[in-house]
């Protein structure tokens, strides 16, 4: 069920909600079903395509060439990217933790950014072992030079060995007071919530009102890891998504190859 108060959030496609399928035969599945207005989550209602992520979870190369494709053969779509999608014939796993170990990493994704008049980029705050918290957050804003517009910083979780980057309240806190402009997944929050027993509020709602959050992020979990579901039911987040600036785009990242893949198996039994 579509809770009404959400009528006024505009809820767009990450192709991380079609993982496993090519660049090129992601966008097929899901834009042109955005476009016709039968792309639907229970949660959010109608989700569009105006702004559509290029993610890690698509097979191949994004290449140039694949970039002029896209937005040639989708005009009325503006893509970015996000995280360590596949821009190199070698898989690197780019976190903004790596700036100086993937220099050439991210100027070659600088570059099919602009290529792509992209009007931000995000990536994972990364791991300890690569970058202090500090750190981190400088290589966020000298990549935002490399790139020409905002780099966000996307926090992350507790993990067994602790090992990532904001991954708890206080350092989403840190996040918060750097200054730097930052993507909020709520469900990595659900899980620091679970793991955590506490929920902060009123930090998640300052975050997603200010002007430096440039990317929500949506889908669902048990808490337990990020499994990335569609919002079939509310989630506790789902009363502050009003407060969401109006410059953010909200991006769902909920796998709807598996869940049409439930609906047709669940089909067959009839």
């Amino acid at each position: 069920m579509k809770a009404d108060h959400l009528l006024c959030c505009d809820v767009n496609i990450s192709l991380a909600a079609f993982p496993g399928l090519h660049h090129a035969a992601a966008a097929q599945e899901a834009i042109p079903r955005a476009m016709a207005g039968t792309l639907t989550e229970e949660v959010f209602g109608v989700i569009g395509a105006a702004h559509v992520q290029l993610v890690p979870q698509s097979f191949g190369l994004l290449s140039p060439d694949l970039c002029g494709s896209l937005t040639e053969a989708y005009p009325e779509t503006r893509f970015r990217l996000h995280a360590n999608v596949r821009i190199m014939r070698k898989h690197v796993v780019a976190d903004l933790s790596g700036l100086r170990i993937h220099q050439h990493w991210f100027e070659q994704a600088a570059s099919i950014s602009k290529l792509l008049r992209a009007a931000a980029y995000t990536a994972h705050s990364g791991r300890r072992t690569e970058a202090s918290m500090e750190e981190m957050l400088d290589n966020a804003r000298r990549l935002a030079d490399l790139f020409e517009c905002p780099v966000g910083v996307e926090g992350q979780y507790p993990t067994q060995g602790d090992h990532l980057l904001v991954a708890s309240w206080a350092e989403y806190r840190r996040l918060f007071d750097s200054g730097v402009p930052y993507a909020l997944d709520l469900s990595h929050l659900n899980i620091l919530a679970h793991a955590s027993g506490s929920r902060e509020m009123q930090l998640v709602q300052e975050m997603l009102s200010c002007e430096r959050c440039i990317e929500v992020h949506v889908s669902d979990n048990d808490g337990s890891g990020d499994w990335h579901q569609v919002c079939e039911q509310p989630c506790w987040w789902l009363e502050l998504m009003p407060h969401v600036h109006r410059d953010s785009v909200i991006f769902t990242e909920g796998n709807h190859r598996r869940r049409t893949a439930k609906e047709h198996r669940a089909t067959a039994h009839y």
